[in-house]
């Protein structure tokens, strides 16, 4: 026996039925054979809602055959824990799932920072170029509440990031909701 099989003996007796298992507990086991890990197999990659009977049948077509393996099946799932197996599998699976989405919500941030980027230096720019002149009495509210309403938002987003909160749950204001101040009453 090697140190790598004494060291999965050691921690997964056959004995114990509540013992920690190995990490990759889904691998083929030692003095599990080849057919009983090919059953086992066919077993965890029948996912969420498997059973030996399911498993059975998407390897057996005759139903003669389907009893006798199942039967032998069955002592196999006991002997080798295929449940325990097959959830630390899912969870292993799971785990690798999480991984690529928080990956790809990542990429996208980072896409939408960057159009965000180009969209205000356009606008930037633009700013650069108007005369204040030009804006009118009617047109002056929206372009302050547009501003205010920019400015709050970029704050709460900087604010959740920094905290790890929520920008939703960071502040009282409701989204599009003005204070003014005397400096802009009479406009």
């Amino acid at each position: 026996m090697t140190e790598t099989e004494k060291t999965v003996e050691e921690a997964w007796p056959k004995s114990a039925s509540s013992s920690v298992m190995p990490f990759e507990s889904w691998e083929r086991l030692v003095g599990e054979g080849e057919k009983a890990f090919a059953a086992f197999c066919a077993f965890r990659d029948c996912g969420l809602e498997r059973s030996i009977r399911k498993a059975v049948e998407t390897v057996e077509k005759d139903s003669a055959l389907q009893a006798k393996k199942y039967n032998v099946w069955r002592g196999w799932a006991a002997r080798y824990r295929w449940r325990e197996r097959a959830a630390d599998y899912d969870r292993y699976v799971e785990h690798l799932k999480q991984g690529e989405m928080r990956k790809t919500i990542e990429a996208q941030g980072e896409k939408q920072r960057e159009v965000t980027g180009k969209m205000l230096d356009v606008v930037s720019k633009k700013l650069d170029l108007m005369n204040p002149a030009d804006l009118t009495q009617s047109s002056l509210p929206e372009w302050v509440q547009t501003a205010i309403k920019a400015e709050r938002e970029a704050g709460q987003f900087a604010d959740a990031n920094c905290l790890g909160v929520s920008a939703s749950r960071n502040s009282g204001v409701k989204q599009g909701e003005l204070f003014f101040t005397s400096d802009f009453e009479g406009l």
